[in-house]
């Protein structure tokens, strides 16, 4: 039986039990429609399906991402994490670069692209062995990665090629009908998707602007000088 609840006005200090079902749902390896700061995403629990060898069926609530999206399951999904030690557990040969911006704009609206470590399931990596990785501000997204123990594997609720959803009431009815949890925080606080960067042979590069800007991600770059952590392990 689909579950939704509504933390409108309290999403800064979201309901215990709201966080504490969801997070069941989740790592039984449900999927849940939940709230970032961004946009609204539908998604599970990595823990509860890093041991699959291949992509989980259809039916399951990975498959069902892709079913509800109406997309190719070559396409991966990013991954909500809880801060930038993620960086060291599910990423490899991580740049200074991409350290540089994970301690500027984490947690917040900021995707960064790292080569995928061995923690990262094959099904869950890009053709090119990447992955996707954001530390969310959004406290509901904070509370439930902490609950599950797991980073949470989240796309936007939306059909392929429509508008990501920035409140509840926007999100698709057979979207909404097509999760076994829902959490409903009413509109969300950058209205947007979250910036993209990679950064490929030292150089930078924007894969999509969102609400952290171009200067403002030169401009963290440009301030910040290498550390010892920074090459520990390159």
């Amino acid at each position: 039986m689909q579950r939704i609840y509504r933390v409108v006005g309290g999403a800064e200090q979201p309901s215990p039990l709201a966080i504490r079902d969801a997070a069941s749902v989740l790592t039984a390896g449900g999927l849940a429609l939940v709230p970032t700061e961004t946009v609204y995403g539908i998604g599970v629990s990595v823990a509860a399906y890093a041991s699959e060898p291949n992509m989980p069926a259809d039916t399951t609530g990975y498959g069902r991402i892709f079913t509800l999206k109406r997309r190719d399951v070559r396409q991966t999904v990013p991954w909500l994490v809880g801060g930038e030690e993620a960086l060291d557990a599910f990423g490899a040969d991580v740049p200074h670069e991409i350290r540089v911006l994970a301690r500027a704009f984490w947690p917040g609206a900021l995707t960064l692209i790292v080569k995928a470590s061995d923690a990262v399931p094959p099904f869950m990596q890009a053709d090119d062995g990447t992955v996707a990785l954001r530390a969310s501000a959004s406290p509901v997204i904070q509370a439930l990665v902490r609950a599950c123990g797991s980073p949470l594997a989240v796309t936007s609720a939306n059909t392929h090629g429509a508008p990501a959803p920035t409140a509840f009431r926007d999100v698709e009815p057979r979207v909404l009908a097509g999760v076994d949890a829902a959490i409903d925080a009413g509109a969300t606080v950058c209205d947007g998707a979250s910036t993209i960067v990679a950064v490929v042979d030292g150089t930078y590069r924007i894969v999509r602007e969102g609400p952290i800007s171009r200067e403002r991600i030169e401009r963290a770059l440009a301030n910040a000088a290498p550390t010892d952590s920074d090459t520990k392990g390159l």
